[in-house]
């Protein structure tokens, strides 16, 4: 793997990773919060530095590297991931054996969520148009506020339904989990949902 996108490896040595994905302003020491439930239940926490703000023609050969690097690595991989961190993971990882996708306020369908916005980058949409999510078949599992202001149902609702996810919703949570609440909630999620996989 090439130093491209910094990474934080977390846990003792195990044939089990979860990748970590961030959301848009995030970093990936995020991950030594998940790494607390996920490296007492056997496995390696991942986390990493990705630029979701670029392109996503840039963005995507980076997450493609760490795929390849995680299955030379490790006999099972699963994901976890924030807000557009999800759907940066589903395209780079929709032809891949994943145990388990555990995904936090996502964006499942970039192309309805961009036509919801008031303006849009027409090379942006183009790409996203012309480069879909064509399969997915991992376990998903996803965690949503009860009203979300920056992902609205509608853009996840096609996914959710034709993927069959498990979806949890938050009462008053909010689309970024920061208070004690929201985070003792999300833990809480985590636990129950990574036991529930073994």
């Amino acid at each position: 793997m090439n130093n491209k996108a910094p990474v934080i490896l977390i846990g003792e040595k195990s044939d089990k990773v979860f990748l970590y994905v961030h959301g848009l302003h995030g970093r990936k020491e995020e991950a030594l919060a998940f790494a607390e439930v996920a490296v007492p239940k056997g496995y390696q926490v991942l986390g990493i530095d990705l630029p979701v703000e670029r392109k996503p023609w840039e963005v995507l050969p980076l997450l493609n590297d760490i795929c390849d690097y995680l299955y030379d690595n490790w006999q099972s991989v699963s994901v976890r991931a924030n807000s557009i961190g999800s759907w940066f993971t589903l395209l780079a990882f929709q032809s891949k054996k994943v145990e388990q996708a555990l995904l936090v306020s996502p964006i499942l369908d970039m192309k309805r969520f961009i036509e919801l916005m008031p303006q849009r980058e027409d090379d942006y949409y183009e790409w996203v148009v012309n480069n879909p999510i064509t399969s997915w078949v991992a376990p998903t599992y996803i965690l949503r506020p009860e009203v979300d202001l920056i992902v609205s149902d509608e853009v996840g609702h096609d996914f959710i339904s034709q993927h069959q996810c498990q979806v949890t919703i938050m009462p008053d949570g909010e689309h970024w989990f920061h208070t004690p609440e929201q985070l003792a909630f999300l833990k809480a999620w985590e636990e129950k949902t990574i036991i529930s996989n073994e």
